[in-house]
């Protein structure tokens, strides 16, 4: 076995090993003492004086034997006792660093924990609304009939809106809200969703405040366009065409105006062509005039306005 030097004995001090020192201790200074005592009854014939000076003396020589001895005894075991403290306490340091390191571990798990449910509820309620968007948006593409000539909701209101073309884009949206019944629905599905993305996104910086200021301003959450842009991929050419006539407004106090705001912050016309049977279309270059820049993101047909 290895020899200890006096630290690693320390390292190695356990209550039950002061104990058995400190016993140790004792008994090596009872031991003391009763030899002294011996020592010196042997040495004076064991006799007890009746003279003070005789007690005198005898004070002093167990007196000045035994306090250095005692002293330095107690002295050893006090060190050991502080040494032992100390371990104690070092332990208790290490144990509570140890405890708040798990709290900070638990506490991060929670808050991580929180995060995914969080956005789990949030998908889970987006997907709903997708679904319920998906199935608005294929109501209005598809065939209403015979009567229709095998036409969808979105050709009749193409119809009204391009074949029989208004001066501007007001004019547009008059003939627009007229055949509000075909298509309205749609929009109104595809306005919530919007909101709810930019309202209840995780690490959102819209929540409550949904106005014209954060929609403009508020920075992006980390997943924001993402799911904006998974809406956006359902919407043809022709849906979208119409939806930039449909969010047509003039004034700030209008119903459909944060309904503009959310297209531009979310560039939901990055993939409008600007025309219509491969011609140019007067009123949809004329949005570029109405919607800020951020509406058509990096889109080709704004670079092209021919292509399609």
């Amino acid at each position: 076995m290895a020899h200890l030097n006096l630290e690693q004995k320390f390292e190695t001090l356990t209550p039950a090993l002061l104990f058995k020192w400190l016993a140790w201790i004792l008994a090596f200074a009872t031991g003391v003492v009763g030899m002294v005592f011996a020592f010196y009854f042997t040495e004076f014939n064991g006799k007890f004086s009746s003279q003070n000076a005789d007690w005198g003396t005898f004070g002093d020589f167990i007196g000045g034997t035994l306090n250095p001895i005692l002293s330095f005894l107690g002295l050893i075991a006090l060190l050991l006792t502080i040494v032992l403290q100390s371990k104690e306490l070092e332990s208790t340091r290490k144990e509570l660093e140890r405890s708040a390191l798990a709290q900070e571990k638990s506490e991060s798990a929670l808050s991580e924990q929180s995060k995914t449910q969080i956005k789990q509820q949030f998908e889970g309620t987006f997907f709903s609304l997708l679904d319920q968007h998906n199935k608005a948006l294929e109501k209005i593409s598809i065939s209403t009939g015979k009567w229709t000539n095998g036409r969808s909701d979105v050709d009749l209101v193409r119809e009204a809106v391009f074949e029989r073309p208004a001066s501007d884009l007001a004019g547009a949206k008059d003939a627009l809200e007229k055949k509000n019944g075909l298509c309205g629905h749609y929009f109104r599905v595809l306005y919530q969703t919007l909101k709810f993305i930019s309202t209840n996104v995780p690490d959102g910086h819209i929540g409550i405040n949904f106005n014209e200021s954060t929609i403009k301003s508020a920075q992006f959450a980390k997943n924001e366009k993402m799911y904006s842009n998974i809406l956006r991929s359902f919407l043809s050419y022709d849906v979208t065409q119409l939806l930039a006539i449909n969010c047509y407004c003039t004034s700030t106090q209008d119903t459909y105006w944060n309904f503009k705001l959310l297209i531009e912050r979310y560039a939901f016309l990055e993939h409008m062509p600007f025309t219509i049977d491969s011609k140019s279309n007067q009123l949809l270059l004329n949005t570029e005039q109405f919607y800020d820049q951020a509406a058509f993101g990096q889109s080709q047909f704004k670079k092209n306005p021919g292509a399609a």
